[in-house]
């Protein structure tokens, strides 16, 4: 795919997923990012929920994703400038570098959530009686990994601040 290839982003963002002390992957972060989307998905379709409408998940979806995008550029910014503080380590731009990759695979796991509710509303299938609760379980799950990883994005921003702006280690 060349230039418009993605693969990256997720490939960066999941690499984040490691013990900091031991610099192995964290299984259980792993097993939670993956456990409670898969939950809450199977739960959502056992219990037959249906969206009628997604214009308004469309919507929350692409405004988080888009404040998301204003993230980046503040991270991109800060990532720039950080070369000029000498009070700073290696940890300090492995945390922003990240937080980076986090907030990347946020905004692309938006993205398509945003399209797959627009393709799956657009066709009636998400409210449909036959398909429906399989969509909507498919919907919920990947509403539930974009809000766990904005918690990550979150986390990982909180933690740079305390370190770059008030210098607590």
């Amino acid at each position: 795919m060349g230039k418009a290839s993605l693969w990256r982003v997720p490939v960066d963002h999941f690499r984040t997923l490691y013990d900091n002390r031991t610099r192995k992957p964290d299984w259980a972060a792993i097993a939670f990012q993956s456990f409670v989307p898969l939950a809450s998905g199977l739960g959502a379709w056992k219990l037959g929920a249906r969206l009628q409408e997604v214009d308004a998940a469309v919507a929350g979806v692409s405004i988080v994703a888009g404040l998301l995008f204003s993230m980046a550029v503040f991270l991109f910014q800060l990532r720039t400038s950080l070369g000029a503080d000498k009070r700073l380590g290696d940890a300090d731009y492995a945390l922003v570098d990240e937080c980076m990759s986090n907030t990347l695979w946020a905004i692309l796991w938006g993205l398509a959530l945003a399209l797959f509710l627009i393709v799956a509303g657009g066709g009636g299938w998400i409210g449909a009686e036959g398909s429906g609760a399989i969509l909507t379980g498919i919907a919920v799950a990947a509403a539930a990994h974009f809000l766990l990883v904005i918690g990550m994005c979150l986390k990982r921003l909180r933690r740079a601040y305390e370190r770059i702006a008030i210098g607590r280690k």
